[in-house]
């Protein structure tokens, strides 16, 4: 072999073995990479779930089911890994906000409890603000003819609606998980909102005070949306008298009230809204207009079931009460059962 010949030939030898260590080099690397894919791990909770989304909570804007200005609401949205059952939350008479917020956006300290109950228990909820889209940030004692532009009794049952139908919309919500919630007023609106429409249907429909039957701008109850309504509803010291909606207070066989979806109601038995009287006519006894409204229920088979809680020394208004006191017991007895009562139908 020439010399020529020599040096080609271990030219070769080494081009050979340089490219033999670098596809090893190659192919380790290759190895040591998916290695690495495999290992790293996945975006997790403590609670070992994956993919969690965000806690929520901003303002969103609805549309005004009777017309006018948008109706402003708070979302929130517990973290989760899965779509979540939510509650649709109306306030009382004294409004949304925190009565010494003159911008409206901080929530009165009540709602911002429950936001803490709803974040334990995984249930996304929607506070709509019923009444400044309407001019008002409170609305006391107010009797028709002068709350028939926001009556509990078929205006604000319409904003629930409304609610309802936009929770449906977002991909986090369960849409057949929904419930109702409200207090004093907009407790009033969830005893109408609840009712089945088509079941006491009727030609005319009033309301009365002071003697006086009132028709002009008095609107059949809301109907619940083609998807359908609330799964439950909880009601809290409402004013189940109603001005008459659905007949005499106290006198089941006058007139109807129908639910469609079971209720849960809660009475303060120091407050005037249970306490006063009504005589039934049917047997001439005095009765509450709480007892008249589950009997006329009772009357009926189409009716879905009402439980009627009394918290005998509690006053109006006990929801989110502090301290020692009967309106703070009342509180957490009523709250552990609206809890419990609303996660039977959310989550099962």
């Amino acid at each position: 072999m020439t010399f020529a010949a020599h040096l080609q030939g271990t030219y070769i030898m080494k081009q050979l073995l340089r490219l033999g260590i670098m596809s090893c080099l190659l192919v380790t690397a290759m190895i040591s990479c998916s290695k690495k894919a495999v290992e790293t791990p996945q975006n997790t909770t403590p609670s070992g779930g994956t993919n969690t989304q965000a806690e929520v909570t901003e303002t969103i804007y609805l549309t005004n089911p009777t017309g006018g200005d948008p109706l402003k609401a708070v979302l929130f949205i517990p973290a989760s890994t899965t779509s979540v059952p939510a509650v649709v939350v109306q306030h009382g008479s004294g409004g949304l906000w925190s009565s010494t917020d003159m911008t409206n956006t901080q929530l009165a300290s009540q709602f911002s409890i429950w936001i803490d109950s709803f974040r334990v228990n995984k249930i996304a909820a929607l506070f709509i603000d019923s009444y400044t889209a309407r001019g008002v940030k409170n609305f006391p004692d107010k009797a028709p003819p002068e709350n028939i532009f926001l009556a509990a009794e078929f205006i604000r049952p319409r904003d629930a609606y409304a609610g309802l139908t936009y929770l449906r919309s977002l991909s986090r919500i369960k849409p057949n998980k929904i419930a109702l919630l409200g207090f004093s007023h907009g407790g009033t609106s969830v005893l109408s909102t609840m009712v089945d429409a088509q079941a006491v249907s009727k030609p005319v429909w009033s309301l009365v005070s002071g003697g006086i039957t009132y028709t002009n701008g008095v609107l059949a109850p809301a109907q619940r949306p083609t998807e359908g309504g609330f799964v439950a509803a909880v009601s809290y010291y409402p004013g189940a008298a109603m001005f008459s909606y659905y007949g005499r207070p106290g006198t089941p066989s006058n007139g109807k009230y129908i639910p469609y979806a079971p209720i849960m109601l809660h009475a303060a038995g120091r407050d005037p809204l249970y306490t006063t009287l009504y005589t039934n006519s049917d047997n001439n006894t005095s009765i509450s207009a709480y007892d008249g409204l589950v009997l006329k229920a009772q009357q009926s088979n189409l009716s879905a079931p009402m439980t009627l809680y009394v918290y005998d020394n509690a006053e109006h208004s006990f929801d989110g009460s502090t301290g020692n006191n009967e309106d703070a017991k009342a509180n957490l007895i009523a709250k552990k059962r609206s809890l419990e009562f609303l996660k039977t139908y959310l989550f099962n």
